[in-house]
């Protein structure tokens, strides 16, 4: 519990200077406290169909200004879900729902439903589109799930993305496994075109718990 509470003061810490950064030198003309902060992102497929979701982090508890943003409205909306046919309908109906500016540059964990990874041309588009974000950041740690819908309902208090890559930094010694990375997955990807063993996670009544999985696509 020690470490994971300094991995989040960390964290904390990393999204405040961010947001300095994005403060005096802007981004995109969006002011900081315009955007939103995906922890953690699920993709899934169904109907012919991505089905994305975002675990928004929830900023104005992380950086102490809860009570005024929750008085002016600026709540950041997590868990709605987004349908298309690649990930360019997905961020043009992202951008037209939404009224806070997307920012994927704090994602610690994507996860991946079992539809799209019996979908081998749906994961080779996927995949291509993150490893070609310039936003994206490499080091997310990588898993799957039956239904990702039910691990992003548990994200309310902004907090799914960190809960999961604690699950293997407060464990120590043998007990400790190797997470996934994004990076990693791309390299075996890209060299032997196909999908390494992908840690699956599951939801019980409430809990969540890590197993692992061989993957075959």
């Amino acid at each position: 519990m020690k470490r994971k509470n300094m991995r989040k003061r960390c964290l904390t810490a990393c999204l405040a200077a961010s947001l300095a950064v994005f403060g005096f030198g802007g981004c995109a003309g969006v002011e900081p406290e315009m955007r939103a902060y995906p922890m953690a992102v699920s993709a899934d497929w169904q109907n012919e169909e991505y089905v994305i979701i975002y675990g928004m982090a929830d900023l104005p508890v992380d950086t102490g200004q809860g009570k005024d943003a929750q008085e002016s409205g600026q709540e950041q909306n997590t868990g709605t879900v987004f349908r298309g046919k690649d990930m360019d309908e997905i961020h043009s109906l992202y951008d037209a729902t939404q009224e806070y500016e997307l920012d994927l540059g704090h994602v610690q964990a994507v996860i991946l439903g079992d539809s799209l990874l019996e979908r081998e041309e749906a994961v080779r588009y996927l995949f291509d589109y993150m490893e070609n974000s310039v936003v994206l950041g490499k080091s997310a740690y990588l898993f799957r799930m039956d239904d990702p819908s039910r691990l992003m309902e548990l994200n309310s208090d902004g907090t799914i993305g960190n809960y999961l890559t604690g699950l293997y930094d407060n464990r120590s010694g043998a007990e400790r496994d190797q997470p996934l990375t994004l990076e990693n997955c791309f390299y075996e990807w890209n060299n032997y075109r196909r999908l390494p063993e992908i840690p699956r996670v599951t939801v019980e009544d409430g809990q969540i718990f890590l197993e692992k999985t061989v993957n075959e696509v």
